[in-house]
């Protein structure tokens, strides 16, 4: 197969996305708990990652092994708990960042009564504020949040060093449902969503377009869920700047 994505109609895309669930690594119940509660509750739970995101999170860690993971977008917390869940070996600490009063005043709730809060810390607060105050390196850092914030965000990241040398960002949503390409990618939307997401999908055709001609980072889109890119630093870019402050 010389392409990199199935022609799936949505229906048969839910059946491959069970599929997929069914056959990899079940999620811990509590996750499991967790999803289903954020769906039942939040008229908005769109807004968290699927099932199978989730299953990803947890494999994606347990394989880096990070022992500090940055999140930009915190809703009610599922992909925080992924991240727990992945990074139970290395006992990593988790920063969480959101805005979202009301949600996040229930997620704080329940990370307490899981017991999770002993290694994630929730900041409320505008993110470009945070990540300008933020110390230290991450060695994984998730972005999903306000998609036309993503550019802000990840240079604050890159120019205050918060990824580490090796370290890996996951940047969510790129495809933004599939307008990113262009509107005519996806019909399916409700129209009362459409305009909200052909915006997104504007903003970040210009963000792609951005990574990819940033000289500090290397970026990979990959089809997955509703598009992630993955962005480490440009092989020799660290060494490169360290090497002329040294000569200042």
């Amino acid at each position: 197969m010389l392409g990199s994505v199935l022609p799936f109609s949505p229906d048969l895309a839910d059946r491959v996305s069970e599929y997929c669930e069914k056959h990899s690594k079940e999620l811990p119940e509590s996750l499991e708990r967790h999803w289903e509660w954020t769906i039942r509750t939040w008229m908005d739970a769109e807004m968290m990652s699927s099932k199978l995101q989730g299953q990803w999170m947890i494999w994606m860690s347990q394989w880096m092994a990070p022992k500090r993971v940055l999140e930009v977008g915190t809703f009610t917390g599922f992909s925080a708990l992924a991240w727990y869940e992945g990074t139970r070996a290395t006992n990593a600490e988790i920063i969480t960042l959101d805005v979202r009063g009301e949600v996040l005043n229930f997620t704080r709730k329940m990370f307490k009564e899981l017991g999770v809060d002993d290694r994630i810390r929730v900041i409320e607060g505008p993110a470009a504020s945070t990540l300008e105050h933020a110390e230290g390196q991450f060695d994984l850092i998730f972005l999903d949040a306000d998609k036309h914030n993503y550019q802000l965000y990840m240079n604050r990241i890159l120019e205050r060093r918060l990824l580490s040398p090796h370290g890996v960002v996951f940047v969510d949503n790129v495809f933004a449902r599939g307008l990113t390409m262009g509107n005519e990618f996806n019909p399916y939307i409700e129209k009362i969503r459409r305009p909200f997401w052909e915006a997104n999908g504007e903003t970040l055709r210009k963000l792609n377009k951005s990574f990819l001609d940033d000289p500090r980072i290397d970026t990979l889109i990959l089809p997955l869920f509703d598009g992630v890119t993955q962005i480490k630093w440009k092989a020799g870019y660290l060494e490169r700047q360290e090497a002329g402050a040294a000569k200042q």
